[in-house]
């Protein structure tokens, strides 16, 4: 009733070893493009950030000139 698994032969073990290893490090590769194209939108996000800053800072330095201007 109860069906023991099967031992593989030598070969298909071995082969079946090699297919396991080949595919460890496919995902392996896999996982760390994943980690390069992730670390390319961090740098993307942090550009925006500073171009944003660096808008905001213009406008006060514009608005601070203008009111020295008029004061002066």
């Amino acid at each position: 009733m109860n069906k023991l698994p099967r031992i593989p032969d030598p070969d298909t073990s071995k082969r079946l070893l090699a297919n396991l290893r080949r595919t460890r490090l496919e995902l392996h590769e896999v996982n760390l493009q994943l980690e390069e194209i992730s670390a390319q939108f961090e740098q993307e996000l942090l550009k925006q950030k500073l171009k944003r800053v660096r808008q905001k800072l213009s406008v006060l330095d514009v608005k601070e000139s203008s009111k020295e201007s008029s004061v002066g």
